[in-house]
């Protein structure tokens, strides 16, 4: 059974080449709602008609989330991808190329790579007559690249019924799984003060560029404060024209931490940071956009690691695990305390730049991975 399993991926390697390449070529922009969909369509076409239970969560500003299941009640083990990426329709980065035993395509290793192996797992699964045996349940999410902002109450919901779950991100450059991950904010910072032209007031003017300026420094300071914090102002806007004193400006703000403790301090920090006025006639606004909770390393998911790692030593390809510093949907699972593993997609480099890439040797054999690892879950697990 596990060789025909392996013999099945093998033998549909360039197949699956070839639908990575096509995903990829495919933009799913996360506000992109067209392009999503239609990644979906391309899924459904070769696995949707192999499961008994397939619900759709619709969604008006993102791609409609996918839930196919092999079981109609009670728990499972969850398999998690994603269908959109960071890039928009007008981005210059819009076509594959192979480039040795790369593949280089927006997209293509967050996560079209990783979405095709889980095509190519259930397929493989399903030609060597087990994917009825195996209580499985596939989540294509429409909106990771954006905090879940639209689905986090459905993984939350699924969650409850979740005997494990594995993700399909990117694995390591050196092979590596990802065992627990930081937790992250995505915020706002609004500032407002008071426009008038710069020939017309003194020195003390109520600039909100100026403003947001103080609030940029006060943030990058927090770093260093809290074991394991990363705050990133990432992207800052504002102001009229040159001889306009702005009123408005704004920032886009990252915050990390690995030890889920340290949040709500973190946090007021913020809050307390933002909220100070710097400047007479100004005022600032803190907006929390999306989070997700730091997943921690349990006895469960080093439990779940153990058997992953025993199938790639059977696949001869040995993986070792990490933590990662990035968040996933995977965090909705780990955080809950249900064992998770990450990082099971195909090996890449360059995530949200022009330079992503996919190691196309690894596309196979993290499939088998995939598969063969959901067959010793459900023996070992359920």
């Amino acid at each position: 059974m596990d060789e025909r399993v392996v013999a099945f991926v093998e033998g549909h390697a360039p197949e699956q080449l070839q639908f990575v390449i096509d995903l990829s070529n495919q933009n799913s922009f996360s506000y992109n709602k067209p392009g999503t969909d239609r990644v979906a369509e391309m899924i459904l076409e070769r696995i949707g008609g192999l499961f008994p239970v397939h619900r759709v969560v619709e969604h008006r500003e993102v791609g409609n989330l996918h839930i196919l299941s092999t079981v109609t009640e009670g728990t499972s083990i969850y398999l998690l991808g994603h269908m959109d990426t960071v890039f928009p329709p007008n981005h210059p980065f819009k076509e594959c190329r192979l480039d040795g035993d790369k593949l280089r395509g927006p997209g293509s290793g967050d996560m079209k790579a990783g979405v095709a192996s889980i095509v190519y797992s259930v397929l493989a699964l399903h030609d060597a007559g087990v994917l009825d045996r195996v209580p499985l349940t596939v989540i294509l999410g429409s909106d990771e690249e954006i905090g879940a902002v639209y689905s986090r109450s459905v993984y939350e919901e699924e969650r409850e019924k979740a005997l494990a779950c594995l993700v399909v991100e990117g694995g390591g450059v050196n092979r590596e799984i990802v065992v627990s991950r930081n937790g992250k904010i995505g915020a706002r910072v609004d500032c407002i003060g008071q426009d008038q032209h710069v020939g017309a007031v003194d020195l003390q003017k109520a600039s909100a560029v100026l403003e947001l300026a103080h609030k940029t420094i006060s943030l990058e300071g927090l770093n260093g404060t809290f074991p394991g914090v990363r705050v990133n102002v990432g992207k800052v806007e504002g102001g009229l024209g040159p001889a306009t004193i702005p009123a408005k400006s704004h920032a886009l703000i990252d915050v990390r931490w690995q030890d889920q403790s340290v949040r709500d301090e973190l946090v007021a920090s913020i809050a307390d940071a933002v909220g100070r006025e710097d400047l007479p006639g100004c005022r600032s606004e803190f907006t929390i956009m999306n989070e997700r909770s730091a997943w921690p390393l349990t006895s469960g998911t080093q439990r779940l690691s153990e058997i992953v790692k025993k199938v790639s030593l059977e696949l001869g390809h040995p993986i070792q695990q990490e933590h990662r510093l990035g968040t996933s949907d995977s965090n909705f699972f780990g955080c809950a305390g249900v064992p998770t593993i990450d990082g099971l997609g195909p090996i890449c480099k360059g995530y949200h730049t022009a330079d992503e890439f996919v190691y196309v040797s690894s596309i196979p054999e993290r499939t088998a991975l995939v598969a063969r690892s959901l067959l010793a879950i459900t023996e070992e697990m359920t």
